[in-house]
């Protein structure tokens, strides 16, 4: 053990104990919702649950409880997870242990043991009951997840765990306790809990949290506006079926808003031309980006960074000939109606910017 996390034992040590009955009791009504709506990434109540502390853990945990978080810190740290990796850790062990090193199972893990209640297949009782073997074999399997950091924090501990909550909305639900928890512990000893300057890339996730709380369950900002880029906590490419809506063109999926607009102005397109839009591409799988990246380098996005990745942009073609130029129809027609339903062709797509796509148009209503 470092000096440092020595330290930090010791400041926690000091805590005053306080009965912990509330970091457990006040997730009840958090669960019930979960089980009622599904908990999916748009669901209000995992939105609600991941936004809101439930237990106000900061002045209700014991000693013990607090030197286990402070340990799952320090491991974190010592990693170079930093506090991303730290308040997942604290989080996934809220929920398993209510950070209490058990001793015993239960009906569904009669071999589950310590703060993560891992079972016989991660490893001896011995180092699944010493808080620290613990967090590093829990930190072992979340580090073999590509792109945890960009995950909702709460669906990178599902992956680690395989619980029974397969949206990870049981952990979502000590999202916020956990944040508290990791801060108070970098007062006490910034170098323990992963505290590191801002340029660094362990405690710069990919996922942005605020954005996530700050908008509604179905991306829409707490102003009102729809969002661009990222949302509903999901990851790029990684935006489940149930999330998305499907367009009046067979097999095309956009988020809601941008579904019900494309489907509005493909309707007044046919009142105008006669015939409905045309589009090759809408949503766009992060494995379909990565094998058309590695098939068009130079045409295709960088996988992961797409607006198609985001359920935001569509692909648009000529009626009855294919291809779309700055001159054709159907181009002339959305670059005169498009607007009013939406959709923008970006400026880096414009002629002379040096990647011309006049096929390629964004949904970006309500977008600062």
């Amino acid at each position: 053990m470092t000096p440092a996390a020595r330290r930090l034992m010791v400041a926690a040590a000091a805590t005053p104990s306080i009965a912990a009955v509330a970091v457990v009791a006040l997730i009840l009504t958090a669960f019930a919702a979960f089980a009622a709506g599904g908990g999916t990434g748009d669901d209000p109540a995992i939105h609600a649950a991941a936004c809101n502390s439930v237990g106000s853990p900061a002045s209700g945990l014991s000693a013990e409880q607090t030197m286990n978080a402070a340990t799952i810190a320090s491991v974190a740290a010592a990693r170079g997870l930093g506090t991303a990796g730290a308040v997942i850790g604290v989080m996934t062990a809220m929920t398993e242990s209510s950070l209490l090193n058990i001793d015993h199972g239960d009906e569904a893990g009669p071999d589950s043991r310590g703060l993560f209640q891992q079972r016989d297949s991660w490893g001896p009782a011995s180092v699944r009951m010493d808080p620290a073997g613990a967090a590093d074999l829990f930190f072992d399997r979340l580090e073999t997840i590509d792109g945890w950091q960009d995950l909702a924090p709460w669906a990178a501990a599902q992956q680690v765990q395989h619980s029974a909550f397969a949206d990870g909305s049981n952990y979502a639900a000590h999202y916020q306790d956990a944040l508290t928890i990791v801060a108070g512990l970098q007062g006490i000893d910034p170098e323990v809990t992963g505290a590191q300057p801002a340029s660094a890339v362990a405690d710069v996730p990919g996922f942005d949290v605020v954005a996530f709380c700050a908008m509604g369950s179905t991306g829409v900002a707490a102003g009102g506006g729809v969002m661009a880029g990222a949302w509903g906590g999901f990851s790029n490419g990684q935006i489940p079926a149930t999330a998305l809506c499907p367009l009046t063109a067979a097999g095309q999926l956009l988020r809601c808003d941008a579904a019900a607009a494309w489907n509005g102005m493909s309707t007044a397109y046919r009142a105008s031309s006669g015939s409905p839009l045309c589009i090759t591409d809408s949503y766009r799988t992060l494995a379909a980006q990565i094998a058309l990246h590695a098939e068009k380098p130079t045409l295709a996005a960088a996988p992961g960074t797409s607006n198609h990745g985001w359920a935001l942009a569509v692909d648009l073609c000529e009626p009855g000939r294919g291809g779309m130029g700055f001159t054709t129809a159907t181009y002339l027609w959305l670059k005169a109606n498009a607007g009013g339903f939406g959709f923008t062709h970006p400026a880096w797509a414009e002629p002379g910017r040096g990647q011309e796509e006049p096929w390629h148009w964004e949904y970006t209503r309500g977008a600062s």
